[in-house]
């Protein structure tokens, strides 16, 4: 997280951005590390192959995907 602030700082500073613009690109980066703790899940993922990719997504879902079941049979 360290190194993608400071090439972002130096990014902002080499294009000349007004100090309100840093400063929603520094929110923005902020909010990002916080939902994700820095982990791009979807680059992460579609960079593996794609019987991979399904069976994460039917792990990560599977409990979805039984509670609508449930939903389904109660009417």
């Amino acid at each position: 997280m360290r190194i993608k602030r400071r090439d972002s700082e130096q990014w902002m500073h080499h294009r000349l951005l007004p100090q309100e613009l840093k400063e929603r690109v520094r929110r923005y980066d902020q909010y990002k590390w916080v939902k994700t703790r820095g982990v791009d899940e979807e680059s992460l993922v579609q960079s593996l192959p794609k019987d991979l990719r399904r069976d994460i997504k039917r792990h990560l879902c599977l409990n979805l995907v039984k509670r609508v079941g449930t939903l389904l049979t109660s009417f």
